[in-house]
């Protein structure tokens, strides 16, 4: 179960540039609150912001993720604490990030035998 849990967090951050396999990891009814702090509720609406998003200079703005742990609640449900790096390339095109690193929290659920992203929450880690 584990390296299931391992290739969902490495296909999240592969595809995060690529809407439709991106997309495909996520369960219907998704939630997602973005490193700027941005809540978008459903598959269907983290799609349009994709897209709306990679339309603009945040496209230039890239993460990696390493798994720090991974917690069972139930079998079939995972709380997966993964460690995010923030790279922009955006040439000061945009406001500046406020962090380079961050936590993000996911929600996994397993259907059908394949892992989904319930929910993902990205917090900041601000350095002084």
């Amino acid at each position: 179960m584990e390296d299931a849990i391992r290739r969902l967090v490495a296909d999240a951050s592969r595809h995060q540039n690529d809407p439709e396999p991106f997309l495909a990891l996520h369960a219907d009814d998704t939630s997602l609150v973005n490193f700027g702090g941005r809540r978008v509720v459903g598959k269907d609406a983290l799609g349009q912001a994709m897209r709306a998003a990679l339309a603009t200079p945040l496209a230039k703005v890239v993460t990696s993720a390493e798994v720090a742990d991974i917690r069972f609640l139930r079998p079939d449900v995972a709380i997966v604490g993964v460690l995010k790096r923030v790279s922009d390339e955006r040439d000061g095109d945009g406001d500046p990030l406020h962090a380079s690193e961050g936590w993000l929290t996911y929600v996994l659920v397993e259907n059908d035998g394949r892992w989904q992203i319930a929910s993902a929450q990205t917090t900041p880690i601000l350095k002084p």
